[in-house]
C-alpha cells in the first residue's frame, strides 16, 4: 500500500496531515504533492512573492518526485518518501485550464507499484482525481473550508461536494465536521499529539522573561484571534507579559501598540515545548464564528502534553477536557482565571501537569494514523 498525498507545502507549517502521514510513512510510502491552492491568485503582493516562491521551488531541480529534504518542522520525524512540486493553477476554472494542469500534474506523478491511497487534505485535489490511478480516495477534512479565511469560499464549497461524492472514506476531525457528511463514510479521527516532544523538560528560551509572570499562544495570527480581548486583558494586567508566536496572516496592529505584548517569529515546531513549560498559562483566545466551532486545534492537545494551565474561549473541541481547560466567556472571568493561575505554587503546577498528560497519553498521532490504517485496510479488503 502506497499513499499519494494532496496537502500544503510540505515544512510550511505542522498541521495535522503532515504529522498523520509521518507517523503512516514509518510503515508505508508517502508520495507528497505540495500545495495546489484553495483560491485563484490575484495580483496583490502576497500572492505574486508566494507564485514567486513555488517558481524558484520548481527552477532548483525537475519538479517530478523528488526525495523529501530534512525540514526544521520534521528534523526527527519521519519524511516523506517523495515531494511532488505541483505547478498548476489553483482553483482553475476553465475547462482548458483544468485539463492543462492535470496534463501537468500527470507528468509528475510515478506509476504506482502496490495499492494506491489518494489522501486529499484540500478538496481542491477533486480535479485531479482521474490521473491518479487510486484504488481508495480519502477526503480527509481537518477544517471547515467554507468558512476558513484566506480561502474561497464557493469554489472551495464546490469542490467539497464533489469530492465527497468521490471519497470512499472521509476522516473529520471533529464532530461538528463528522455530522456535515454521509454518515455512512464518515469516521471521527481528532487530532493527536506528539507527547514525548511535548512532556520531556526543556531549557526556558532566550526570548522570554523567566521572572515574571507570562500568556502565551501559538500558531497562525489570523482574523480569528480575539484582538480586542487580548488588548483588554494586556491593559489590564501590565504586570504580566504575554507572548504571541506565529506568522502575521492579518492585520495585528492592535497588539504592537502594548509594552507587555511580544510577537515573535514562527518557530520549528519541535522548539515550541520550550514556551509552553515556561509560560505561566497558554491560552486560546478566539472568537466565536463557523469555523471555530467546528475546528479542533493542534495546540489544545500540545498545551496539556507539555502540562501548561490553559484557558480558552468556549468551543466545542474544549469540551473532553472541561476538567482541565478554563473556558471564560468575559473579560473578567479571563481576568479571574489569569489571576488564580498566577497563584499557583509549583506543586499545584506539578499535579496538574500530571493530569493534563495523563487526559491525552492514548493520543498520540502514532495512534492516530494506527486508527486510520485500520479503516483504510477493512476498507480495501471489503
Amino acid at each position: 500500500m502506497e499513499f499519494l498525498v494532496f496537502g500544503e507545502d510540505w515544512g510550511r507549517h505542522p498541521s495535522s496531515s503532515q504529522h498523520l502521514l509521518q507517523a503512516i510513512g514509518e510503515h508505508y510510502e508517502v508520495h507528497w504533492v505540495n500545495s495546489i491552492g484553495l483560491r485563484q491568485p490575484s495580483l496583490n503582493f502576497k500572492d505574486l512573492l508566494r507564485i514567486g516562491e513555488k517558481l524558484m521551488a520548481a527552477g532548483k531541480a525537475d519538479t517530478s518526485c523528488q526525495p523529501a529534504q530534512e525540514s526544521p518542522e520534521a528534523t526527527s520525524m519521519t519524511k516523506p518518501t517523495s515531494i511532488i512540486k505541483p505547478l498548476v493553477w489553483p482553483m482553475a476554472q476553465h475547462p482548458l485550464a483544468r485539463q492543462l494542469n492535470s496534463l501537468l500534474l500527470k507528468r509528475q506523478v510515478s506509476a504506482k507499484h502496490s495499492q494506491r491511497v489518494v489522501w486529499a487534505a484540500l478538496p481542491s485535489a477533486v480535479d485531479y482525481l482521474d490521473i491518479c490511478d487510486s484504488d481508495l480516495v480519502i477526503y480527509y477534512c481537518g477544517d471547515d473550508f467554507s468558512a476558513l479565511a484566506g480561502v474561497d469560499h464557493q469554489l472551495a464549497a464546490d469542490a467539497e461536494r464533489r469530492l465527497v461524492a468521490r471519497a470512499d472514506i472521509i476522516f473529520a476531525c471533529s464532530p461538528a465536521l463528522h455530522a456535515k457528511f454521509p454518515a455512512d463514510k464518515t469516521v471521527l479521527l481528532p487530532h493527536g499529539v506528539h507527547l514525548s516532544q511535548f512532556a520531556n523538560a526543556t531549557a526556558c528560551p532566550v526570548d522570554i522573561d523567566p521572572d515574571k509572570p507570562s500568556i502565551g499562544f501559538y500558531g497562525s495570527l489570523n482574523n480569528w484571534l480575539d484582538q480586542s480581548l487580548i488588548v483588554s486583558l494586556a491593559k489590564a494586567r501590565p504586570n504580566i507579559n504575554f507572548y504571541f508566536i506565529g506568522r502575521e496572516d492579518s492585520d495585528i496592529a492592535s497588539l504592537r501598540q502594548h509594552p507587555n505584548i511580544t510577537l515573535l517569529p514562527a518557530k520549528p515546531h519541535h522548539q515550541l515545548p520550550q514556551y509552553l513549560q515556561h509560560w505561566t498559562m497558554a491560552i486560546l483566545p478566539f472568537v466565536d464564528n463557523e469555523q471555530i466551532r467546528a475546528c479542533n486545534p493542534l495546540k489544545m492537545r500540545e498545551y496539556l502534553a507539555a502540562g501548561c494551565p490553559v484557558i480558552s474561549s468556549p468551543f466545542p473541541a474544549t469540551a473532553p477536557y472541561r476538567d482541565l481547560i478554563t473556558t471564560a466567556s468575559s473579560e473578567a472571568e479571563w481576568l479571574a482565571t489569569i489571576d488564580h493561575y498566577c497563584q499557583w505554587t509549583p506543586q499545584q503546577r506539578s499535579n496538574h501537569a500530571e493530569l493534563a498528560y495523563l487526559a491525552v497519553s492514548k493520543e498520540s498521532w502514532s495512534f492516530r494514523a494506527t486508527q486510520a490504517i485500520d479503516v483504510i485496510k477493512q476498507k480495501l479488503a471489503n
